[in-house]
């Protein structure tokens, strides 16, 4: 009876020993971090209950890794070993959600063959005044016509932007700005101090979603450059929807929502495989700016990525990044990525509401840049 009592206790031990007030962290912050991990390399086609983790990556790293300081803190060194390696090993996806600005250079001297590129969604120039209409529109105008990057890439731009912008104060023709834009209804637009080989729009394949993509080869300092200006599928949610998301959305609400995102995770997955295609076959070094209405850590971003562009983030400074402003903060679902085979100088997210998404810029140039 006594070495059955001993026996029990030591195992009662050998649990403590491995389970303690840290594990309330690091288990479903190592959870998190394994099937976002998942989110990003497995297409949501096959399995699209993993996509919602791409969005929570950043949430679990940072808690498994105030897990792992408790038990350092705490003396269990021991215990702190195995998730210290997975926040070491997984240390390059969590710098892609928040970034360290360790690469980081906004006073670079720059080259001549530098120039600058804006994304920016700019929400049709709040046409039905979802903030404040008139004013929003010349702030929008006064905000333009300070910024000397040489390419812009917009989306949602209505058909009559130009005029609207002009009407409002936004000279485009100092510098002298050609502006290439979607022919029907809003869209992605592009406009350029540079010299346009040739251009185009489309739209994905049948089954691929909506979205579409603004397609054209300028005649950058760094040589010609394809641009990929693209809105890539949205979860269109309606009121109801956000509403949900701000009040807590009951088990019905909760699987409505959670379809949507599946269902436009698993879209911009086809969509990136028909962009990465085609960013490969371009004879030229590729920019892909916009929308894409996906986290760093989505199989989107991941697939792009694979491919020859890097994501300009790393070049910017200490944070988030967030790009777009609405109920859930701190998502980065805005990006600038760029070839190989070109230089990122400086990345920055501007800290401006004049839509419910900020612009981001990059400073980009010929030559190879380390990674």
């Amino acid at each position: 009876m006594a070495a059955r009592s001993s026996s029990t206790s030591q195992t009662k031990k050998g649990k403590r020993r491995w389970v303690d007030s840290a594990s309330l962290l690091t288990f479903p912050g190592m959870a998190m971090v394994v099937l976002g991990e998942c989110a990003v390399r497995v297409s949501p086609s096959w399995f699209p209950w993993l996509a919602p983790f791409g969005l929570t990556y950043g949430l679990g790293w940072t808690v498994l890794a105030v897990g792992v300081m408790w038990r350092v803190v705490s003396f269990r060194w021991i215990q702190a070993a195995f998730p210290l390696i997975v926040l070491v090993a997984t240390w390059p996806s969590f710098s892609l959600v928040f970034s360290m600005g360790l690469n980081a250079s906004p006073h670079a001297e720059l080259d001549a063959s530098s120039f600058g590129v804006m994304t920016f969604n700019v929400r049709r120039l709040d046409e039905y005044n979802w903030l404040e209409g008139d004013q929003t529109r010349t702030d929008l105008a006064d905000w333009l016509s300070g910024r000397d990057e040489e390419v812009w890439c917009f989306q949602e731009f209505p058909s009559q932007g130009k005029s609207v912008l002009r009407e409002f104060g936004m000279s485009w023709r100092q510098p002298n700005r050609r502006l290439l834009q979607w022919s029907d209804g809003s869209g992605p637009a592009l406009a350029t101090v540079f010299p346009v080989k040739a251009w185009s729009t489309w739209m994905f394949p049948d089954g691929a979603g909506r979205g579409r993509v603004l397609q054209a080869d300028v005649e950058t300092p760094a040589g010609v450059v394809r641009f990929f200006n693209v809105h890539l599928q949205s979860l269109y949610f309606s009121r109801e929807d956000y509403a949900a998301v701000e009040d807590g959305p009951s088990r019905e609400e909760g699987l409505r929502l959670l379809g949507r995102v599946t269902q436009a995770s698993a879209a911009r997955a086809h969509q990136a495989q028909e962009l990465r295609r085609r960013m490969e076959e371009s004879p030229y070094p590729v920019v892909l700016a916009g929308d894409l209405n996906d986290s760093p850590m989505s199989y989107t971003c991941g697939h792009l990525r694979k491919g020859r562009v890097r994501d300009t983030f790393g070049a910017g400074d200490i944070g988030l990044g967030a790009t777009h402003i609405g109920t859930v903060p701190g998502l980065r679902i805005d990006g600038i990525l760029a070839d190989t085979t070109l230089t990122v100088h400086v990345h920055q997210t501007h800290d401006v509401i004049l839509s419910d998404h900020r612009p981001v810029t990059a400073v980009l140039g010929s030559g190879v840049q380390g990674d």
